[in-house]
């Protein structure tokens, strides 16, 4: 008896060591996470262009200044506003999101159900070009675009959209074929068209590859500043945000002190749409899970 008592304590001992080292990790990487924010977010109230030292005088502020956010917020550079460009980089990146889903559930429904052509061979093509880096390509779209006099906003969709949509186009053919055909089949013998069954069944069950290829098709587009900047430049006006924070923040010249406390309100702002997009797509995905239902008898 003694001996089970014994074996008991221990089994909870070791149990809440376990959990006590658990716990330990994941405050170590919750302080690593919400640290870098936390910083950025005091940095843009403060009142010195300067980084904020790592002390807690500094951390921990006594006073909090705007005065980062009224100068981003009024300034006029060259023609330009930072809330016309933060509209501009809105615009571009809602754009290139649409352009992307769509382009990726028709893509990988046409390979995971339809008997096209050299279709294994068309998704190995489509899995390899997925390992190729983005910035690989920005010379030669760049050259292509500016060939074809496509060097404004319709260029830049039409150049950010393939990165997003190949990818998303794979995840979506996988996530097809595990959806069952006879969903569509039986939602065809109801009356509806292929088509009908594809937005209405298929489009309904794969809404987390939805989410997923907006949150990357709109993020991409968003933040992206390389190809902006070569498209974009010579049109102050139609600048996206994160050219608009470049110059705004004076990081284009290096003799003079950058204004980090712009850079850093700057950054917040621009971070507000993305973190409304991945609560709307968490709960996309969220009701997608809870709402799959079975075949109909």
């Amino acid at each position: 008896m003694s001996s089970m008592i014994s074996v008991r304590k221990k089994y909870k001992i070791s149990k809440i060591i376990r959990l006590a080292i658990s716990y330990f990790i994941l405050l170590v990487m919750a302080f690593f996470s919400i640290f870098p924010l936390y910083y950025v977010f005091m940095t843009s109230f403060s009142n010195s262009p300067s980084l904020i030292s790592l002390s807690i005088s500094t951390l921990l502020p006594k006073h909090i200044y705007f005065t980062a956010y009224k100068e981003l917020l009024s300034a006029n550079l060259y023609g330009g506003t930072f809330p016309l460009w933060i509209r501009n980089s809105l615009i571009l990146a809602g754009s290139t999101a649409i352009i992307s889903v769509l382009l990726a559930l028709i893509t990988g429904y046409a390979l995971s159900r339809l008997n096209i052509p050299a279709k294994k061979i068309l998704a190995t093509f489509i899995y390899i070009v997925t390992f190729f880096p983005y910035t690989a390509t920005a010379v030669p779209l760049y050259l292509l675009f500016a060939k074809l006099h496509l060097l404004n906003y319709i260029g830049l969709i039409l150049a950010y959209t393939p990165g997003t949509s190949i990818f998303a186009a794979f995840i979506a053919k996988l996530s097809i074929d595990a959806i069952p055909s006879s969903y569509e089949e039986i939602a065809m013998v109801d009356g509806l068209s292929r088509f009908g069954a594809f937005l209405r069944i298929i489009m309904r069950l794969a809404l987390p590859v939805v989410a997923l290829t907006a949150i990357l098709g709109f993020s991409g587009a968003y933040l992206d500043f390389a190809l902006a900047y070569s498209f974009l430049l010579p049109n102050v006006k139609a600048w996206t945000a994160t050219i608009g924070l470049y110059y705004m923040a004076g990081l284009l010249n290096p003799a003079s002190a950058p204004a980090y406390n712009i850079f850093a309100a700057g950054a917040v702002i621009m971070g507000i749409p993305l973190m409304a997009l991945f609560i709307v797509s968490q709960r996309m995905m969220t009701r997608a899970y809870s709402s799959l239902a079975g075949v109909k008898q």
